[in-house]
């Protein structure tokens, strides 16, 4: 049975990545800094991927031979420039390190979550965006994963270690918050259906994103980790691009109400278009994005709907 090592195991992406490598047959071992109670079977170890001997000493105990790397702190969730920035270079450091010296009889495999935000301001006229495309990062974030990427790739260069690069889109569906966009856009719905606003406030409807559920991304991390000579960079994508006012009307539609409870506000997205490419991916493992967004919408709005407001 392959051990499989998650970073940030109880995020987002990890809450649904880890059901999907269970059910593969892995053994999942997640970690992350706050102390977690978990489901009998699971694994889980409290750790502070900063830390490097504490790295080094859970890499030796758990002798992982995949790793999905997912841990990262995002300005949206007010990290600060340093931790937005020390979570993904100093973190894949230590991480890198410790797995180069690991005594598991093959060099391990580390999948590392990277992002779109790397590629940040490419315009519409290079879209769809392929994997050769030249990145321009627009902000602390993209720079951020850029700088992960290179220096991942850098110490896997002697063959110590395997690194297999994943560049996500905007992901979206249940267990969304509101600190992406159309985890924005359905908290503001869910408050007004919740009589606690009765406004939803909104910019820049004619910006273009690329959307895949959540669920469909972490089957990408899952379909990279389990084959092999898999090193390369791949984008997490569906391919299609989506207005935000499309999304907005969706939700709308699923909630019953019409633009009479829309504000627009002023601001502006410093990325106007973008859609990424997933051909590589698709060639590499036969994967495609297979969730409608407007399934995705509704699971998230639903859920929303039927919990306390926490955001």
């Amino acid at each position: 049975m392959t051990t499989t090592l998650v970073t940030g195991s109880h995020g987002w992406v990890g809450h649904h990545l880890r059901r999907q490598l269970v059910a593969r047959g892995h053994n999942v071992v997640g970690v992350g800094r706050r102390q977690r109670t978990v489901p009998a079977g699971e694994r889980y170890l409290q750790l502070n991927l900063r830390d490097a001997p504490a790295v080094a000493a859970a890499v030796d105990a758990i002798r992982p031979t995949v790793v999905l790397h997912l841990a990262a702190t995002v300005p949206q969730r007010n990290g600060s420039l340093t931790d937005v920035v020390a979570d993904a270079v100093e973190s894949t450091y230590n991480l890198c390190r410790a797995l180069r010296t690991a005594d598991v009889g093959t060099p391990p495999h580390l999948v590392l979550a990277g992002s779109a935000a790397q590629y940040g301001g490419v315009p519409s006229a290079e879209n769809p965006i392929s994997e050769d495309t030249l990145p321009r990062p627009l902000n602390t974030y993209g720079h951020a994963k850029a700088a992960a990427e290179s220096l991942a790739l850098a110490m896997a260069a002697d063959g110590r270690l395997r690194v297999t690069v994943a560049r996500p889109f905007n992901h979206v569906g249940p267990g969304e918050s509101s600190a992406t966009l159309a985890g924005a856009l359905a908290s503001r719905i869910a408050a007004v259906l919740a009589g606690r606003s009765d406004r939803v406030q909104v910019a820049d409807l004619d910006a273009v994103r690329d959307f895949t559920d959540v669920r469909d991304v972490a089957r990408a991390y899952v379909e990279l980790a389990e084959i092999s000579q898999a090193e390369d960079i791949y984008n997490v994508c569906s391919g299609s691009g989506v207005t935000v006012r499309t999304v907005l009307e969706t939700l709308l539609d699923l909630a019953n109400l019409d633009h009479r409870v829309v504000e627009l506000i002023e601001g502006r997205s410093a990325i106007r278009f973008q859609v990424g490419s997933a051909e590589r991916l698709a060639a590499r493992t036969g994967w495609k994005a297979e969730i409608p967004l407007r399934e995705s919408l509704r699971e998230l709005l639903t859920e929303l709907t039927d919990r306390p407001a926490h955001d």
